[in-house]
């Protein structure tokens, strides 16, 4: 509340000063002081809470990112027949999955959650697994295409094959040379995508690799 006695403004703040509302409110100052120094409002143990969420996340996503350039790396299934966590047959996976939470508390803490289902976004399903694939697959392509459009000379070699649905497939596979800063020179292959094929004639082949590099 504002006052205009300015004559006997000296008198009123004292007055203030030891009035209890006053003295009550310096001592809610103080102890907010004191909290905010220590980090002990609120308003921190949530920012803790949150960043030890965030960073919960960060490891199982490692995790799962690992476990699919395990598996994609050495050609292995990622998937089996049942598609639940600590059951019989259930591929790849979600059985490398349970093996890191033995030794990883991070991954731990995240199975445990699922089991006990106090969390239904967990990225162990399918869609997140296919998911990691594309952006990693995506990722890998990026840099093969990098590496080629710095190589000085190059050839593309294409295969066509038939899958087991009976359409046809055209491989699509680039070699290169790559010279490393020290001058050595290194002949590569790289796989770059399959591509489907409606059109088997020399002029579809042509222009089914023609609309892959645009």
């Amino acid at each position: 509340m504002g006052i205009n006695d300015w004559k006997n403004l000296s008198h009123i703040l004292l007055r203030h000063i030891k009035a209890h509302h006053h003295i009550e409110s310096m001592h809610k100052l103080c102890g907010l002081s004191i909290r905010l120094k220590n980090q002990t409002t609120l308003d921190a143990r949530n920012q803790r809470l949150l960043e030890s969420e965030k960073q919960h996340w960060c490891r199982v996503l490692e995790l799962l990112l690992s476990i699919v350039e395990y598996l994609s790396t050495n050609s292995l299934a990622f998937r089996g027949s049942v598609e639940k966590l600590f059951q019989p047959k259930n591929g790849n996976f979600l059985g490398l999955a349970q093996l890191l939470g033995k030794f990883d508390t991070e991954m731990s803490e995240h199975l445990r959650r699922v089991t006990e289902n106090e969390i239904h976004d967990h990225y162990l399903g399918p869609r997140i697994q296919n998911e990691l694939i594309m952006l990693m697959s995506d990722k890998v392509r990026d840099k093969i295409v990098s590496l080629i459009t710095l190589a000085k000379y190059f050839a593309i070699i294409l295969d066509c094959t038939p899958d087991i649905s009976h359409q046809q497939q055209m491989l699509l596979v680039v070699r290169f040379v790559e010279i490393s800063d020290s001058a050595q020179i290194t002949v590569k292959e790289s796989f770059i995508t399959f591509l489907e094929v409606e059109d088997t004639t020399g002029f579809g082949l042509l222009q089914a690799r023609t609309d892959e590099l645009k």
